[in-house]
């Protein structure tokens, strides 16, 4: 899931400015040429890189650059403002981004894939984001639980013309996301059916 801001729903005319109106990680029109290298974060692997010209053209709100993105998860920085957040001051969106996904036999564990904010970054973005608004979703520090990070090697949405004209054989990263802990995740699931319960019923 990505969190974004949307212009439509703002009042007033607005200036897009990285940090303030966009958030640090969403992809912007002059961004579209990509390379590949070797990858620091997983090692063995290439990373898919995307260039870096954050604030030209037009945000395309529904697409993270997946070069900010990889560098946000494996570093801990702000989805909105892009600066290092402090294991004091990290949060994330749990239960409205990520998911719980199975991990062995019986096991599940909670998987995100947005990078974390400062908690005024938050604040903002649950203002502003009208994803949040309209799940009414809450800041959630992040846990003190070792999480692990993982590649993700299959073609994410909105590349698969440009994952073609790749050279095949190749353990391409496209993506990257957390694994959470086991008492994060309990912690998760009980945020999502107290969520659900606040809910109002959808209508058919």
């Amino acid at each position: 899931m990505v969190l974004f801001f949307k212009k439509e729903l703002l009042a007033l005319p607005i200036t897009w400015r990285v940090g303030d109106t966009v958030p640090w990680t969403v992809s912007w029109t002059a961004e579209q040429s990509f390379s590949l290298q070797d990858s620091t974060d997983f090692p063995g692997l290439v990373d898919l890189v995307q260039v870096q010209k954050p604030g030209q053209g037009t945000p395309k709100f529904a697409q993270l650059n997946i070069t900010r993105q990889r560098l946000g998860m494996a570093g801990h920085l702000c989805h909105v403002c892009g600066r290092r957040t402090p294991r004091a001051d990290r949060w994330i969106f749990p239960v409205a981004s990520g998911g719980l996904v199975p991990a062995g036999e019986t096991a599940i564990r909670y998987v995100g894939n947005v990078p974390p904010m400062h908690l005024t970054c938050a604040r903002r973005s649950r203002r502003q984001c009208p994803h949040l608004s309209n799940e009414l979703a809450e800041p959630v520090a992040f846990p003190s639980e070792e999480t692990t990070l993982m590649p993700r090697l299959d073609v994410v949405e909105g590349l698969e013309a440009l994952a073609k004209t790749l050279p095949s054989g190749l353990k391409i990263v496209y993506s990257c996301f957390r694994v959470y802990g086991p008492r994060f995740t309990s912690r998760v699931e009980r945020l999502t059916r107290e969520h659900a319960a606040k809910s109002p019923p959808a209508v058919s």
